[in-house]
C-alpha cells in the first residue's frame, strides 16, 4: 500500500502544477483545522489531569539518571519539529515574489507551528490518565490511545482521528516529493548530478518530470527495508533527519564566518538581528546533530541502541566519496542566470 501511494505521489507531481497548489492549500486549511478539532474534542470529552502534574511531575522512563541529560534527549522532539521549514524555498521559482513569499513562509510556519504546537501539547498533556497504557498501547499509536481510552469519543472518535493523520500524511508526502524533485532539478541544472541532461528534462506541463520519479524510485528504495528491518528503515529516516540538520549548520555556518561582502540585502531581511540569529540558528542546529546521535535509552542493546549516528556516518562517507571521485571534477559551481525554468 505504502508504494501504491508513493507512484501516486509521482503521478500527482508530473501531471497539473495547478493540482499540486490546491492539495497544499488543503493540506494547510486540513492540518490546521484538525489540530483545532483534535484540540476541542479532547478538551471537551477526555478525562483531565490536575495542572499541577502537567506543568511540575517529573517521570523518566529512559534508564538514565542525570536530569539534564534527560532534558537533552526531550528537546529531540522540538528539533523534529523545524525539520523542513525551508521547503519553501526550493519552489522559489514556481512562486510569484519568492524573496519575499518564500522567507514569509518559512517563518510563518514556524510561528504557527509553535503556536499550534504548544497548545496541542497542553491539551495531550492534560488528557494523559496513565503514561503506562498510553506507551504501551496495542494501537501502535500512543496519541490515538488517548481518545480511544475516553468512553465520550470511543472507537469512532479515535477512527475519525485516525483518517485526518492519513489524509495529512498523504498531503505531506505529495509534498515531499514535490520539494525533493525541485532539489534534485536544480542539482542537475547546475551539472551537479550525473545524467543531469535526463533530470533536468520539463514536461509538457512545465515539470521535472524524470526528476519526480527519480525521487519515487529513491524513496521506493527507502521504504522497501521496513518489512525485512525496523531497525534499517529507522536508521535510514534518523540520518535523513540528521543530514537535514547538518546542512542547515553548513549554511548557517558558512554565512557566519564569510559576511556578505557587499552589504547586500533582499526585500525581506532580519537587519541588524540578523547575525545573531544566525548564530543561534547554527548553534541550534549543531546541538539538534549531537542530540539526535545520543543514546536514548539504558542499558543499551541491539534493541535500544541508537543507530541514528551509524546512518549519518554512512551518508557522510558516500557523500565524501561521491565527491572526490565524481563531483570535484564535474560541478564547477551554480550555472543558472535566468528565471526561466526550461534553461
Amino acid at each position: 500500500m505504502t508504494l501504491s501511494i508513493t507512484l501516486l505521489h509521482g503521478y500527482l507531481n508530473v501531471r497539473d502544477l495547478g493540482g499540486l497548489a490546491i492539495l497544499n492549500q488543503w493540506s494547510v486549511f486540513w492540518s490546521c483545522t484538525g489540530l483545532l478539532v483534535i484540540i476541542t474534542v479532547l478538551s471537551i470529552f477526555a478525562p483531565h489531569q490536575n495542572a499541577s502534574w502537567v506543568f511540575t511531575h517529573y517521570q523518566n522512563q529512559t534508564g538514565f539518571e542525570n536530569p539534564g541529560y534527560v532534558l537533552v534527549l526531550g528537546m529531540i522532539g522540538a528539533a523534529y519539529s523545524l525539520f523542513g521549514c525551508e521547503c519553501a524555498a526550493s519552489v522559489n521559482e514556481e512562486t510569484k515574489d519568492a524573496d519575499i513569499s518564500s522567507p514569509l513562509a518559512m517563518v510563518t510556519s514556524i510561528a504557527v507551528s509553535w503556536a499550534v504546537g504548544l497548545a496541542f501539547l497542553i491539551v495531550l498533556l492534560f488528557s494523559i490518565q496513565d503514561i503506562d497504557t498510553v506507551m504501551n498501547s496495542t494501537l501502535d499509536m500512543p496519541v490515538a490511545q488517548l481518545f480511544y481510552a475516553s468512553d465520550a469519543i470511543g472507537i469512532w472518535g479515535t477512527m475519525g482521528f485516525l483518517i485526518l493523520i492519513v489524509v495529512c500524511q498523504f498531503c505531506t508526502g505529495a509534498t515531499t516529493v514535490t520539494v525533493t524533485s525541485r532539489q534534485i532539478y536544480a542539482l542537475a541544472r547546475d551539472h551537479a548530478t550525473p545524467m543531469s541532461q535526463s533530470l533536468k528534462t520539463i514536461n509538457s506541463h512545465q515539470l521535472p518530470e524524470n526528476a519526480v520519479w527519480f525521487t519515487i524510485l529513491m524513496t521506493c528504495l527507502v521504504v522497501l527495508p521496513f518489512p525485512l528491518s525496523e531497525h534499517l528503515f529507522e536508521t535510514i529516516v534518523s540520518a535523513t533527519t540528521i543530514t537535514g540538520h547538518f546542512s542547515y549548520a553548513m549554511v548557517l555556518g558558512c554565512r557566519l564566518i564569510v559576511p556578505n561582502p557587499e552589504n547586500r540585502r533582499g526585500r525581506f531581511n532580519l537587519g541588524k538581528w540578523s547575525v545573531w540569529i544566525n548564530l543561534i540558528g547554527f548553534l541550534w542546529a549543531v546541538f539538534a546533530i549531537i542530540a539526535f546521535v545520543l543514546p536514548t535509552s539504558w542499558p543499551i542493546n541491539g534493541d535500544t541502541f541508537n543507530y541514528a549516528g551509524v546512518g549519518f556516518m554512512t551518508v557522510i562517507i558516500i557523500i565524501v566519496t561521491f565527491w572526490l571521485g565524481w563531483g570535484r571534477y564535474h560541478y564547477e559551481g551554480p550555472k543558472a542566470k535566468s528565471d526561466e525554468i526550461g534553461e
